[in-house]
């Protein structure tokens, strides 16, 4: 069955949070609930990766709905810099006439209030998987995902992106495998209650 996420083309709620993609979705439904947020209350899109942030964003904005939204918030991953990742989207927004922060990972006060956060948070580059690994950087099967990573760098052919290898191996390494991020943050696996969250939980708290 197609998610609501994907194919609706009203918005339904007054405060609408928009990812990359699928796995996202997952994450931030599972991390927002254990902040104590009700399903209820606000809404998840999908641009479905970076480049389709410059599309997604003047559809989005012109879907029935979008005119009672209050609160509007954009999170997508650093990459290599943070900066231009927050310009990026910057741009986009003003051009849609939105009134985005000055800084990224803050809301503006404007109608609607517009909020940027630039994955991992605290890095001048990283993703989402970034900020989940650093959670759980203290956990005993991290030195086996550091033992199977070091392995598998040297390689002829290694792994393209060691981030994303790096949680594939740990998600490898619970009692019940998953094999996605959002999978993983749904089973608890991604330690919500570390410090490292603390940048986008205050985040979606000043926001939501």
């Amino acid at each position: 069955m197609a998610s609501e996420e994907e194919y609706d083309t009203t918005i339904r709620c007054s405060k609408v949070l928009v990812v990359e993609g699928k796995d996202e979705i997952k994450l931030f439904k599972a991390l927002m609930r254990d902040m104590g947020f009700n399903d209820d209350d606000f809404e998840i899109r999908k641009v479905g990766g970076i480049s389709q942030f410059k599309t997604k964003i003047p559809a989005l904005v012109k879907m029935r709905g979008f005119s009672d939204v209050k609160v509007l918030a954009l999170v997508r991953d650093a990459e290599g810099d943070a900066d231009a990742a927050f310009q990026s989207i910057r741009s986009i927004l003003l051009r849609e006439k939105l009134d985005p922060p000055e800084r990224a990972n803050q809301f503006s006060d404007g109608v609607p209030k517009v909020g940027i956060f630039i994955m991992p948070g605290n890095s001048n580059e990283g993703m989402l998987e970034s900020l989940c690994l650093s959670a759980v950087k203290d956990h005993p099967a991290m030195k086996c995902v550091d033992d199977f990573i070091d392995c598998a760098s040297r390689l002829d052919d290694p792994p393209k992106n060691p981030e994303k290898a790096k949680c594939q191996a740990f998600l490898a390494a619970m009692p019940k495998i998953v094999t996605h991020v959002g999978l993983g943050a749904q089973k608890g696996y991604w330690s919500f209650e570390s410090d490292e969250w603390a940048d986008l939980k205050l985040f979606l708290d000043s926001g939501f």
